[in-house]
């Protein structure tokens, strides 16, 4: 399997203001954290998870815009027990990529036995680069990356391209309340 050299994922309207609202642009360097939405160990669902105790290999798989089949081995894992509720933020190693991954439980308030380190986890997410962070977790690896393209979806409400796709080189200083922003971005290889 090639190695992977491009990735894209979400970088939200929260974000680009954390940051200070920059210009971004073509060629720009960043270190973000790639990070996962909330999953729940429920296939069939938009974002889920499963936990394996039987070794699986690391996969980063691009299925849809930001949105990532993926596989690795648990590097490290936090449990938090809140109101009979269990939850996890976990670093999964999939090849080049180490993703946080947001783990929500199951129907019955826990999450599947098995979810620490060491364990595999397989899943499918849409993954958000988290530039500026303020995690409560130390939870995470940082990852390399030049700014090639962004892709953002127009939802303002009124906007006379509302529903359309536009492509740019460079993000503009101003705030993107409602669109969706999509990076494409090349990874660093000298990690």
């Amino acid at each position: 399997m090639m190695p992977l050299t491009e990735i894209e994922f979400e970088l939200s309207a929260e974000q680009h203001q954390r940051m200070g609202y920059p210009v971004l642009t073509q060629g720009e360097s960043l270190t973000i954290e790639l990070e996962s939405d909330l999953l729940l160990p429920e296939a069939g669902i938009e974002g889920w998870f499963s936990v394996r105790k039987e070794a699986v290999a690391p996969r980063f798989i691009q299925v849809s815009p930001a949105t990532y089949a993926f596989s690795g081995q648990i590097a490290q894992a936090e449990i938090v027990r809140e109101d009979d509720q269990q939850s996890a933020v976990l670093l999964v190693n999939c090849g080049d990529i180490p993703l946080r991954v947001n783990c929500g439980p199951a129907e019955d308030g826990r999450l599947p036995y098995g979810t620490w380190e060491t364990r595999y986890l397989t899943g499918l997410s849409r993954i958000q680069g988290i530039v500026e962070s303020e995690f409560v977790t130390g939870i995470g690896q940082p990852v390399g990356v030049t700014i090639w393209r962004f892709r953002r979806l127009v939802l303002t409400p009124g906007d006379p391209v509302f529903g359309q796709w536009y492509e740019s080189d460079t993000l503009l200083a101003t705030p993107f309340t409602y669109d969706r922003l999509f990076v494409t971005a090349r990874l660093h290889r000298n990690r």
